[in-house]
């Protein structure tokens, strides 16, 4: 029986966020397994570069793996709630990242289940963030909002990148700052619900193996 797997990314340091990114300091906490009905799901955590080639290296790993799910976690300095990503854009990424490399274009090359669409300006993910929201609220003090700003940076980059891989498993959350206002630890138990609501979706529709 093939192992059900499970990837959460968090990035590392950037500038502003130098001494330490919130999105790793969380994910780093998540369990090694993840239980979810009946079955041990194994939660492998990947700290990522904020480098354009790097992502380009990881996500290969990652997809190769033939994860179950995949939720990418970034840090965004300027709210102060956990926000799901609807969707994420391929053009508009001009700025350098951490390595102050810039891509050769700010239009994404798309190579995955996309590439012969040469219009394609954004992706979107399947699953149903209204309805992940609405779940989460109801049962944490954490508030978590539905977004449309996953931004053109190495968030957006890495969100469209796997959700040219597949639109059925990927998820992007952005988290605020530590402490500001939620703990490492708050942020963590609510991406690891975020996780069982995200396979609880999966399963009712058929997606789980």
């Amino acid at each position: 029986m093939p192992e059900k797997i499970i990837i959460v990314t968090g990035f590392g340091p950037f500038a502003g966020h130098e001494e330490r990114n919130a999105s790793w300091e969380a994910v780093k906490l998540l369990p090694d397994v993840f239980h979810f009905r009946k079955d041990a799901y194994q939660l492998r955590k990947y700290q990522v570069p904020v480098i354009y080639k790097d992502v380009d290296r990881i996500l290969p790993q990652i997809w190769n793996q033939k994860p179950d799910l995949v939720v990418h976690v970034g840090v965004n300095g300027t709210i102060n709630t956990i926000n799901l990503e609807h969707f994420s854009y391929t053009f508009g990424y001009s700025k350098p990242d951490f390595a102050q490399h810039y891509l050769p274009s700010d239009k994404i090359t798309l190579s995955g289940k996309h590439a012969n669409d040469k219009e394609c300006a954004m992706l979107k993910t399947n699953l149903n963030v209204e309805r992940l929201v609405k779940e989460l609220n109801l049962e944490t003090n954490v508030e978590c909002c539905c977004s449309t700003n996953v931004g053109n940076y190495l968030c957006g980059y890495i969100y469209v990148k796997s959700l040219d891989v597949n639109q059925d498993r990927t998820l992007f959350v952005h988290v605020p700052k530590v402490n500001e206002p939620y703990t490492s630890e708050q942020t963590m138990t609510t991406i690891y619900n975020v996780i069982g609501k995200c396979l609880e979706q999966l399963a009712s529709e058929q997606k789980l193996s």
